[in-house]
């Protein structure tokens, strides 16, 4: 009986939390798709912000592309070009520039312009700092999936 009973609060409580509103963010597919279907996507495109990069820690981890983060390779994350897009990021301070591929995903909600691997970090001469003021331009669209 009590076991019933807890199974009924446990179902009103839950059909109460439930609305009929949408979430607000968006599903994974439907950003996805929305990213790779913009049409604002053009060569030259550029924008400035803060570049970080990833700790040799997420080797071998799987991106959002599904391919492996690779420490050594010139990759990138990027919150909406399409996977296998090619970024040109030019470290402002001091004009080092860098073509990386875009392999996962960061946050549209990041205060973060793109997230690079460790090599890419270090050819661009951020390391130490961890952190730093970069331009991203596009050089190449991937093709859709």
């Amino acid at each position: 009986m009590m076991r019933t009973a807890c199974l009924v609060l446990a179902a009103a409580c839950l059909l109460a939390a439930q609305d009929d509103k949408p979430s607000p963010v968006p599903s994974r597919a439907r950003r996805s798709a929305k990213m790779v279907a913009n049409p604002d996507f053009k060569i030259g495109n550029a924008e400035t912000g803060d570049a970080v990069y990833y700790s040799r820690a997420m080797n071998g981890r799987k991106s959002a592309s599904g391919e492996a983060l690779d420490g050594d390779a010139l990759t990138a994350a990027h919150a909406a070009y399409p996977f296998g897009s090619i970024l040109r990021i030019t470290n402002t301070a001091n004009g080092i520039a860098i073509e990386a591929r875009v392999i996962d995903r960061i946050s549209a909600s990041s205060n973060k312009v793109v997230s690079v691997s460790h090599s890419a970090a270090e050819q661009l001469d951020f390391i130490k700092a961890g952190s730093a003021q970069v331009k991203v331009e596009l050089v190449a669209l991937a093709a859709s999936r």
